[in-house]
């Protein structure tokens, strides 16, 4: 394990900008000693020739250097527009590792804010509960990630959650074509949530979902019989661990199938984070999917020119 980008060790850094540059600088460094570099990581203004691309755009002296084929792609095609969209909501609190569900959020939206920023990205941020909490539309300069990092270091998690009225919001304010990154726990009826996210697909845009989960909400460990508190309603209930395991498994089992199918159906890229769990595996995955996003657009625009 990477102790660079271990939530234990992360937690003890309270500075969110030095935290933030202690995982990038880590991850970076294992993904350049890597055998199998991305082509967003590798080659920002190139990506990789698939068997049918126009030979027309070849990069001939790139491959005399590397012996690899490569076509060059407009400076457009590599860039994106980004939106991180955090909920902020009460439940996010919750915690039995090192750090929160919302900790761990916040630091991986401000990761994932600093490596968009270094692919050429533009990168914005919508905080949210059952209100918004934060709007800083997409900016590609530093004094636009220093205001996100700044409005990420004094978001606190509270109330409960609304995100359909969040992305609702998005939908009337973002630029089509972009991509969308939310980043939550999912623990809300997820009818109306599937609707709006399918609305955002309906327009163009490319939408991730990075689902925050505590180890202890996998397993339910408990051993005796405790008070659980709605940490959003305020609700208590008590309970006796060996008679309600297998039903919350089950429950829960059930509900993220099916936001997993929903998503899927939606070709709406979702993938599960453990908060015990080193953040590179999550920053892994926004680069591949991005590295995908890019080429799909490339071969959009490749065709457009035929």
């Amino acid at each position: 394990m990477n102790t660079l980008i271990d939530p234990e060790q992360l937690s003890r850094i309270s500075d969110l900008e030095m935290l933030t540059r202690t995982v990038v600088e880590g991850f970076m460094s294992g993904i350049h000693r890597s055998p199998n570099v991305g082509s967003s990581i590798e080659f920002a203004q190139y990506r990789p020739y698939t068997q049918g691309d126009d030979l027309r755009f070849l990069d001939w002296k790139l491959f005399g250097r590397t012996d690899r084929l490569h076509l060059k792609q407009f400076q457009e095609e590599t860039n994106m527009r980004c939106t991180i969209l955090l909920d902020c909501s009460a439940s996010m609190d919750y915690g039995t590792t090192a750090m929160s569900k919302f900790q761990y959020a916040r630091v991986l939206a401000a990761c994932l804010a600093m490596i968009l920023k270094s692919q050429g990205d533009a990168t914005g941020l919508i905080a949210f509960h059952d209100e918004l909490v934060e709007h800083l539309p997409p900016s590609k300069d530093s004094r636009g990630f220093r205001r996100l990092l700044v409005a990420l270091n004094n978001l606190q998690p509270s109330r409960h959650t609304d995100t359909p009225a969040a992305l609702r919001f998005l939908g009337d304010v973002l630029h089509p074509r972009g991509m969308i990154i939310l980043i939550a726990d999912l623990l809300y009826p997820v009818d109306e949530v599937i609707t709006h996210l399918k609305s955002l697909r309906a327009r163009r845009h490319d939408v991730v979902v990075l689902q925050i989960t505590d180890p202890a909400e996998q397993s339910f460990p408990f051993d005796h019989a405790v008070t659980l508190i709605d940490a959003e309603g305020g609700d208590e209930q008590f309970v006796v661990p060996e008679a309600v395991r297998a039903g919350y498994l089950e429950n829960r089992k059930a509900h993220f199938d099916r936001i997993r199918h929903e998503a899927l159906a939606a070709e709406i890229d979702l993938a599960e984070f453990v908060t015990d769990q080193p953040l590179d595996k999550a920053l892994r995955f926004l680069l591949n999917h991005r590295g995908r996003a890019l080429k799909t657009k490339g071969r959009r625009r490749e065709s457009g020119r035929h």
